[in-house]
């Protein structure tokens, strides 16, 4: 886990367009859960352009804990439906008796998929002008558009000459942990308020955004406009 410091004087030089060149800073799925990390970035950087993807937090959790079989994080004898359970129910159970806070390490496996957290903080730091918020399944869905949405946003002409955008995952694991019914359920309980909060908040900022379908019930539907409710089946 990297972080910037204000006094990194090689990696703003690093990050700063020189002769008119773009350069990129970096990725790293955990800043955005780090209310320290959007301050101190921000400070450091307050020109950079800051795009977050974000994918339904129950799928999320699921692809995370593979990823970490793959990585090693997790034994690979491990990584199997009943390990993902349990590991599902005592992440939340250490949550939610706030034996574990939202951003401790242990715990990111699950909480990195309570968007709103961090969201929340980098929109009180940074211009919203300068932050872009992406959903995965529209990614999958329609590369083409959110690529140049993503062009328009950093102020880049052109864009990729090739139109084949596949949708690839770079884990070669032949045997993965798939998510019970159970698993599902409990993963939906533990993210809806947080999701609907996430909701809210992109209504205040006028961000677009598709609520994702474990969240489209009776309750997100009494708060939030048809226009941000998925397309009945």
């Amino acid at each position: 886990q990297q972080q910037v410091t204000s006094d990194d004087e090689a990696a703003q030089r690093r990050a700063q367009c020189e002769d008119g060149r773009l350069l990129p800073f970096e990725g790293c799925p955990f800043y955005l859960g780090e209310h320290a990390a959007a301050s101190m970035i921000h400070a450091t950087f307050p020109q950079l352009k800051v795009i977050a993807v974000v994918r339904n937090p129950r799928e999320r959790t699921v692809s995370a804990f593979n990823d970490y079989v793959r990585v090693g994080r997790i034994r690979q004898e491990d990584g199997n439906d009943r390990e993902l359970a349990s590991l599902v129910v005592e992440m939340i159970r250490k949550v939610q008796s706030g034996e574990r806070s939202l951003e401790d390490f242990d715990v990111r496996l699950l909480t990195s998929g309570v968007y709103i957290h961090g969201l929340r903080k980098w929109g009180q730091e940074w211009p919203m002008e300068q932050l872009l918020l992406l959903q995965a399944e529209t990614l999958f869905s329609e590369p083409r558009a959110t690529v140049e949405r993503i062009l328009n946003f950093l102020n880049i002409q052109g864009g990729p000459a090739s139109s084949d955008y596949g949708v690839f995952n770079r884990n070669p694991l032949r045997h993965r942990a798939r998510a019970t019914s159970f698993v599902n359920r409990t993963l939906d309980a533990f993210f809806a308020a947080y999701n609907l909060e996430l909701y809210a908040w992109c209504l205040r900022h006028a961000v677009p955004f598709i609520v994702w379908p474990n969240a489209s019930d009776a309750e997100s539907a009494q708060i939030l406009p048809r226009s941000l409710l998925p397309l009945a089946a």
